[in-house]
């Protein structure tokens, strides 16, 4: 073999080298950012759950203008991910937006219709995003008064 034979057969065995760990780190990178998606959108699910939790828990505590602020900042959460939720949920996302304006109206009215509507819509968005086993539990009996 002829010394040009030689460095061509080198550099193409370099080329193909690098061609195949540029393929295998592509593919790990696109495989890592699908899954990073994936995280940012379920976070960003989460922290709406949290911000309804806080309203429902406000609001039963007596604090409308915290459960208010809170509802409202859930409603603006949802609506900013419910084009990109997974599409099983989606329908379940926009029904649940579709009350923004009724729960924000009995919310600033205060009492116990506005805590029912937050705690309600917490245990709906719960389902919503996590399936019938996020379902929150129901106590079967009434407690027990203390004795």
């Amino acid at each position: 073999m002829s010394r040009n034979r030689q460095v061509l057969l080198v550099v193409g065995l370099v080329a193909l080298a690098f061609l195949v760990g540029f393929g295998w780190q592509y593919a790990r990178a696109e495989r890592l950012e699908r899954e990073l998606a994936g995280v940012r959108q379920e976070l960003a699910l989460v922290r709406a759950e949290t911000a309804i939790a806080a309203a429902a828990v406000s609001a039963q505590r007596g604090g409308q203008d915290i459960a208010l602020r809170l509802a409202s900042d859930f409603f603006t959460r949802l609506q900013a991910e419910v084009a990109t939720a997974p599409a099983e949920t989606r329908a379940e996302l926009e029904e649940i937006l579709a009350q923004r304006d009724a729960a924000i109206a009995a919310v600033s009215r205060g009492g116990a219709e506005g805590r029912d509507v937050l705690a309600r819509l917490y245990a709906r968005y719960r389902v919503a995003i996590g399936g019938p086993d996020y379902a929150l539990p129901v106590a079967t009996e009434p407690p027990a008064s203390g004795a």
